[in-house]
């Protein structure tokens, strides 16, 4: 059988066939098409998940998270996949999942111990990206998750930067702001106990 087999397998979903494929010749499972994608990167792009766990080894979790697999980056996660590694331009997946406004893999990634504040080679973090892509309930997720409204990239940009929608721009503003008020009563109070000390030091004294 031809690498192309394989790959027509994983498209169409049909287990019965891959396994036979892979039973004459488990190599095959990594042959790639022209396209540099082998049946690993078929299965994850058509949901077919049951193709990805006739075998051991851990697929891409970025392909899956990109492709907003949840299920499968559910699975992964559960084989204890490395779900803070780095691809190219140190791109997380979560960076992918929120760059593609796949909320449920952004859960899923967050409750698996990715770092919400997670930043690439250009400086994104997750929330970059979701501004970015106008994906509002992801943008809710992460902010509730302890995203930095202050966080950078490596050109200047805030996540309110990069907003292009009303309703975000008024949002990222909204809890700003709120922070703000926050850091300002803390400070607030802090000063006003370090008054009552000084005070209570003099009374002392006198």
């Amino acid at each position: 059988m031809s690498g192309g087999d394989i790959h027509a397998a994983a498209r169409s979903g049909d287990l019965s066939k891959l396994q036979s494929i892979l039973a004459s010749n488990p190599l095959a499972v990594n042959s790639r098409d022209k396209h540099s994608r082998n049946s690993v990167s078929y299965s994850l792009f058509y949901s077919s998940l049951s193709l990805i766990l006739i075998q051991s080894f851990l697929p891409s979790l970025h392909l899956a998270a990109w492709a907003g697999q949840a299920q499968v980056v559910s699975y992964l996660c559960k084989q204890k996949a490395d779900v803070g590694a780095a691809a190219m331009d140190d791109m997380g997946a979560i960076h992918f999942a929120a760059q593609k406004g796949h909320l449920e893999v952004v859960r899923t990634l967050l409750s698996s111990g990715v770092s919400v504040r997670a930043t690439n080679r250009k400086g994104f973090t997750p929330l970059h990206y979701a501004v970015q892509g106008s994906h509002l309930e992801v943008i809710k997720v992460l902010l509730k998750k302890g995203a930095s409204l202050d966080a950078k990239t490596k050109a200047g940009k805030t996540p309110l930067d990069l907003a292009v929608s009303e309703e975000i721009r008024s949002l990222l503003k909204e809890r700003e702001q709120a922070a703000e008020e926050v850091n300002t009563g803390g400070k607030g109070r802090l000063n006003n106990l370090i008054l009552q000390g000084h005070r209570w030091i003099n009374r002392k004294l006198q």
